[in-house]
């Protein structure tokens, strides 16, 4: 059989995979926004295959292969607060947000030594998006303390940054070498035009992603997701 199901409701099945974060106060483990791939992790058991676990493009990809791009996290996931409350607490504050909270994960000896699986929303084609989740800037004159940042404009295909936490860029330059993108053929079939994460619908000024990026004022942009 061969049965329609409706994406944005299945993909709040698919699960953040366990991590080797300890630190339970919590912390980021992952940021709305960040581009994911699907599929067995080194870290976890065999039968990961059988399981809908994503994780962030970081550069880590197991045995250094290239991945294929499955969508966007919908959520932040952050670690629970294991190491000042007791484990499984949950601060007011969380009760009606949109946060994932990730539980500790403890070893045989009873330790905490990592993050257990949490459910999570994936994003994926078509829809359109405001994200902070960015950043831009055109190499030209960087040094290590000061980076040169580019206006996102609309129209521009975005990819996602080596190494950034899942993040998207407007530079070619920085894609992330692991990352398989769609592709679409040429009409002739003769060759095949590489595509992107996403398109930019509404773009900002070099000034707003400079002050994204160091977290002060957050200036969304708005994408429609390729993938």
């Amino acid at each position: 059989m061969f049965i329609p199901r409706q994406p944005v409701v299945d993909n709040q099945f698919c699960e953040y995979v366990e991590t080797s974060t300890t630190g339970g106060v919590g912390g980021a483990v992952a940021h709305a926004g960040a581009a994911v791939y699907i599929g067995e992790f080194d870290a976890v058991a065999a039968n990961t295959k059988l399981e809908s676990l994503v994780t962030v493009f970081d550069g880590t990809n197991p045995g250094g292969t290239e991945q294929h791009l499955f969508g966007f996290l919908m959520q932040k996931i952050k670690t629970g607060y294991h190491e000042v409350h007791p484990a499984g607490y949950i601060l007011k504050q969380d009760f009606g947000s949109s946060d994932a909270i990730a539980q500790a994960k403890y070893s045989t000896a009873g330790a905490i030594d990592g993050t257990q699986k949490v459910p999570v929303g994936v994003a994926h084609d078509g829809g359109i998006w405001d994200t902070t989740h960015y950043t831009s800037y055109d190499g030209s004159g960087d040094t290590d303390d000061v980076l040169n940042y580019a206006a996102i404009n609309a129209g521009q295909i975005l990819w996602v940054v080596d190494d950034d936490w899942g993040r998207l860029t407007s530079d070619a330059t920085q894609a992330h070498a692991d990352v398989i993108y769609p592709t679409f053929s040429e009409d002739d079939g003769s060759a095949e035009i590489g595509a992107g994460a996403a398109i930019v619908i509404k773009g900002v000024s070099a000034a707003k992603v400079n002050s994204t990026w160091n977290g002060q004022t957050l200036y969304p942009i708005r994408v429609k997701l390729l993938v």
